[in-house]
């Protein structure tokens, strides 16, 4: 399974405050009021999914909830939508350059 990313995760990639991105997502047409995917986002599982559990509540006892997760793809959409750089990480496969500094050649040269 890819990695997807909690609203709060993709505020933080973005820059921006979980409150913030909520509300431009909102305003943007892509979550609807209950922060879930709205229009033509509901079921496109490629963007956004709905992670769904259950929580005890003290009063109200077992109680459902849904959360939206964003894949890549759809964090790549929605910077893209707002008009906001997303870094870009190195590729997990790129060579790392060798460290070849050490205590020994500080003290000779």
């Amino acid at each position: 399974m890819h990695a997807t990313y909690t609203l709060d995760q993709a505020a933080a990639l973005l820059n921006l405050g979980r409150n913030s991105l909520a509300r431009r997502l909102r305003e943007a047409g892509v979550l609807g009021t209950d922060n879930l995917p709205a229009g033509r986002y509901r079921g496109r599982v490629n963007l956004v999914i709905v992670a769904t559990g259950t929580y005890w509540h003290p009063i109200c006892g077992w109680t459902h909830y849904g959360r939206s997760e964003f894949t890549d793809a759809g964090l790549d959409h929605i910077a893209s939508k707002l008009g906001i750089e997303l870094a870009r990480l190195p590729c997990a496969s790129a060579q790392q350059v060798p460290h070849t500094h050490n205590a020994r050649n500080a003290q000779h040269g």
